[in-house]
C-alpha cells in the first residue's frame, strides 16, 4: 500500500508550463473583451440618460401647455421634471452629467428638443 505514494512527487516543469501558457491565453482573450463590454456599458449608460431627458422634456412640454394660463417650457421645468437628477447640472439650456468619469453634454430646445452633443 505505501508502495504507490512513493511516486507522487508533486508537478512536473512541463505541467506547471502548460497551465501558465493556458492562464495567459485565456487572460489575452477576457481582458480585450472586458475593456469592450466596459465601452459598451458607457454608451449604454449615455443613452439611457439621453432618453431620460427627452421624455422629461416631453412630460414638461405637455405639462406647461395644460396649465393656466399656458406656460412656455423650458430647460429647468425638464430637469424639474426628472424624479432623481442622478448629478445632471443645467446652464442655460445646457445639460451636462458625468459619467465613469466622462462628461457629456445635451442642449435643450423649444418646443421641447433634447439633442447630445
Amino acid at each position: 500500500m505505501k508502495k504507490g505514494l512513493k511516486n507522487n512527487q508533486g508537478f512536473t516543469m512541463i505541467e506547471l508550463i502548460v497551465v501558465i501558457v493556458i492562464i495567459g491565453i485565456l487572460a489575452a482573450i477576457a481582458v480585450p473583451r472586458y475593456l469592450d463590454l466596459r465601452n459598451a456599458a458607457e454608451t449604454a449608460a449615455r443613452d439611457g440618460m439621453t432618453g431620460n431627458l427627452r421624455a422629461a422634456a416631453s412630460l414638461a412640454y405637455a405639462n406647461a401647455l395644460t396649465q393656466t394660463p399656458p406656460v412656455a417650457p423650458s430647460a429647468a421645468l425638464t430637469l424639474g421634471q426628472l424624479a432623481e437628477t442622478g448629478g445632471i447640472t443645467l446652464a442655460g439650456n445646457t445639460f451636462t452629467a458625468t459619467i465613469n468619469g466622462t462628461a457629456y453634454t445635451w442642449t435643450w430646445a423649444s418646443p421641447a428638443t433634447i439633442t447630445p452633443n
